[in-house]
């Protein structure tokens, strides 16, 4: 077994374990994660292999949309510090998320 596949069947095992703590803190069903892993092996010229896990605890296409604007959003983001409160909250507007 490479260390590259030791290494995505751990990070796989992560992700699992994100949904069973979800579900021992009985919140499963206001868990939202979108999760994405993977590896980048150059094969040759511009052309590489992706070997990747994904998991989605989303409940609709609305909060992926969501879940993607976020992402775009903070990514852009020059100094992370800069996203405040009022940012997140336009971005969580119409999902049922509220920022406590």
């Amino acid at each position: 077994m490479t260390k590259d596949f030791e290494f995505l069947l751990h990070m796989q095992r992560l992700m699992f374990e994100a949904e069973a703590l979800a579900k021992q803190y009985d919140v499963e069903d206001r868990f939202i994660s979108i999760m994405f892993a993977g590896l980048i092996d150059p094969l040759h010229g511009n052309i590489s292999k992706l070997n990747a896990m994904y998991s989605y605890n989303i409940q609709d296409v609305d909060e992926l949309m969501e879940i993607q604007d976020f992402i775009f959003h903070t990514y852009n983001v020059d100094e992370k510090d800069e996203l405040d409160n009022r940012d997140l909250g336009n971005l969580l507007d119409g999902t049922g998320i509220e920022l406590e």
